[in-house]
């Protein structure tokens, strides 16, 4: 469909566009036939020798503006079109220009006579590979043709057939780097957009994982002026896994793409990733009515062997927990183009999210999770939901304190970072405790030296603290390995090795 342009008002003229448009208007006052679209193949009646004509007998007065500006009151509009350009040149100046607004960015030129925005913008950017089809597209809908914009020139033809240079140039200028084989460089790639260019016998196909925010469709045929640009294509997104061990899998079975989708493309209201994404939604639906259960990880099909897809899964200990500990409590249809746990995750996430994060986590742990990180990436949720929850165990097992001195805060402090989080969330916990007094430093180095991190930091420590904290280390590997009342007894025999005279308060 041809897209209107928008008024910008109107600007002084640049010496430079001025030079171009004045070059321009001179070549065609001299042969306007570089105007007009070459025959692709021979038609019956072809509508532009009628046009050609009119305009050499416009081209009669190219020396005369007043005369071309006349003539670009009346009569057809291309023709119009032509007169009014050629008057530039006639003129010798063209002291302002109107700018409208297109979808490829301000363009600016020149008004003369009655003549519509479209077709004087086409004629007087004729040499413009996008810009000229302005001048063209009621033709080509009028006459039911199919003009092909190459960068050299038109291309005409009355029924689909895109000529070698055009497709040449329309693959090159593709939104995607595409191989040999005019695929995304993934041929076997289990989930494709497949696009087939019937006239130029070609098959272009975009696998799921690079598919992006672009429509291929409109991209290809953005420079071809028809009725219906797209009638030349025909599009669907290819389903084929292999079957790991089985047979007569449901994936084998005739599916297409809703009629409604199918539209949306073609319409440009959805772009390539979008289409794989529904089409996908619209197949697992079909799926899931017609076998009940399937499992499927990139272009690996393992049927109802949910064990087997389990086995394959690649990822954190908690995205596996969570994918597993749903797969076996149901009968389910997961169909995911990686095997990697996030990307599992994520295909998963719209249709089973409060599911995956029940396997890790209790309500209480990831609901509050959810409310407070919504932007957090799927398989990053189940991770800290997991994480979340393993601390909530863990601090439930140990005692609480209702007064600590700063020592015994520290130490405490410390030895649950490292129970909840590991070495790395102690680490980070110990930043939070920049001690300066002797007997906390050294505590400090007891941890280090527990977890195998003394020699890293040994110069924030004078060589008697490094010793003292040596000999904390043993006291310290006690506090972090024990729960319930060991932890409080490793706790106070923390304090008492230390010297640390503090009154350490547990609740009741």
């Amino acid at each position: 469909m041809q897209r209107r342009v928008r008024f910008r008002g109107v600007k002084a003229t640049p010496k430079g566009l001025e030079k171009d448009l004045l070059d321009k208007s001179s070549r065609l006052a001299e042969d306007p036939s570089l105007l007009l679209p070459k025959c692709e193949q021979a038609c019956r009646r072809c509508p532009f020798d009628k046009l050609l004509k009119k305009m050499e007998k416009v081209q009669r007065y190219k020396g005369d503006p007043d005369s071309l500006v006349d003539l670009a009151g009346h009569g057809d509009q291309l023709v119009r079109a032509y007169a009014a350009t050629i008057s530039l040149s006639a003129s010798g100046k063209i002291p302002f220009l109107t700018v409208r607004k297109l979808p490829v960015g301000d363009v600016s030129f020149a008004v003369r006579g009655k003549v519509d925005a479209e077709k004087l913008i086409g004629v007087q950017y004729f040499d413009d590979p996008d810009l000229r089809l302005l001048a063209f597209w009621d033709i080509a809908r009028d006459e039911d043709l199919h003009i092909y914009s190459e960068e050299e020139g038109l291309r005409c033809s009355d029924a689909p057939k895109a000529p070698a240079a055009f497709v040449k140039e329309a693959l090159a200028n593709a939104p995607y780097e595409l191989a040999a084989d005019r695929s995304c460089g993934h041929p076997g790639a289990p989930i494709a957009l497949h696009l087939t260019w019937r006239s130029a016998d070609l098959v272009v196909s975009i696998c799921s994982d690079c598919a992006g925010d672009v429509n291929l469709l409109h991209e290809l045929t953005s420079r071809i002026a028809a009725r219906d640009p797209a009638d030349d294509f025909s599009v669907e997104v290819r389903y084929a896994p292999n079957c790991i061990a089985h047979s007569g899998c449901a994936t084998k079975s005739p599916f297409a793409m809703s009629s409604s989708l199918r539209d949306k493309y073609r319409k440009g209201e959805v772009d390539d990733a979008t289409l794989i994404d529904r089409c996908l939604a619209e197949r697992k639906a079909e799926l899931r009515r017609t076998s009940g259960e399937l499992y499927i990880l990139g272009s690996a099909c393992y049927g109802k062997d949910k064990e087997a897809f389990v086995k394959a899964l690649k990822g954190s200990e908690a995205e596996v927990k969570a994918i597993s500990g749903l797969a076996r409590s149901k009968a389910m249809v997961v169909i995911s183009s990686s095997e990697q746990t996030a990307k599992v995750i994520a295909d998963m996430w719209q249709e089973q999210r409060d599911a995956l994060l029940g396997q890790v986590s209790s309500p209480e742990v990831w609901r509050p999770l959810l409310e407070q990180n919504p932007s957090m990436p799927p398989g990053q949720m189940v991770q800290e939901a997991y994480r979340l929850q393993r601390a909530k165990g863990i601090v439930e097992r140990l005692p609480r304190y209702t007064s600590r001195g700063p020592i015994a805060t520290m130490a405490d402090d410390l030895a649950r970072a490292f129970k909840t989080e590991g070495k790395g969330g102690m680490m980070r916990t110990m930043d939070r405790y920049p001690a300066k007094e002797h007997r906390g430093k050294a505590v400090v180095y007891g941890f280090l030296s527990a977890v195998g991190e003394a020699d890293a930091r040994a110069w924030q420590f004078t060589p008697e603290e490094k010793d003292f904290g040596r000999y904390l280390a043993d006291f310290v590997k006690a506090l972090m390995e024990s729960e319930g009342e060991a932890y409080d007894e490793a706790l106070r025999n923390v304090l008492m090795a230390s010297g640390a005279s503090e009154n350490l308060v547990r609740a009741k």
